[in-house]
């Protein structure tokens, strides 16, 4: 499954997360973002309340909470000192993980409601999925919760590069060809 779309502030990526839960049933939900609504985390809180999230992890970008918006210390209040980390990042992905599906969300948009113009693409991909799992697993094993309130950027030393494409922190440009599976892209 593969569908990719525009919204024009019609739905959210939080509207995504629930259309998608509808469909999966209960799952396992990760969800990257610069800035999250309070909107947004109290509408996570009662997916997870009724069963729809079985656990959430949060990859939140490490700089200053914008007026209005919700940051990591309402997301360890609502879901516990463990449940988020924060990095530099202004990536926005979502995973939906059961024992069926592999959803993965990406996006341009963040976790609150914005009147613009936003693109997505859902995929039922387990090596996608695992891709960004990856990435996921290591920031949250290199910058904890409880040491991850600066301007952290993990060094992804456990991301499998035979299963990823990732640019490392502190690594120069590299004009070598960049190897996706079978398909070569040109860096140069």
């Amino acid at each position: 499954m593969d569908i990719l779309g525009l919204t024009y502030g019609q739905f959210s990526l939080i509207d995504l997360v629930q259309a998608t839960l509808e469909i999966t049933g209960p799952a396992d939900v990760t969800i990257a973002t610069w800035s999250a609504g309070f909107y947004d985390l109290e509408a996570a809180e009662n997916f997870r309340d009724c069963g729809m999230i079985r656990s959430i992890r949060f990859v939140m970008d490490s700089g200053r909470a914008k007026k209005g918006q919700a940051g990591v210390h309402e997301v360890g209040e609502i879901f516990g000192p463990d449940s988020f980390i924060q990095i530099r990042t202004h990536a926005k992905f979502v995973l939906i993980r059961n024992e069926e599906w592999d959803v993965c969300i990406t996006s341009s948009m963040n976790l609150n409601k914005n009147i613009r113009c936003e693109q997505f693409e859902m995929t039922d991909d387990v090596e996608r999925c695992e891709m960004f799992e990856d990435f996921v697993r290591a920031a949250f094993e290199e910058a904890p919760a409880s040491r991850s309130f600066g301007r952290v950027m993990p060094g992804l030393r456990s991301v499998d590069p035979s299963r990823s494409v990732v640019g490392l922190p502190g690594v120069e440009r590299n004009t070598a060809p960049i190897r996706m599976g079978s398909v070569m892209l040109d860096a140069g």
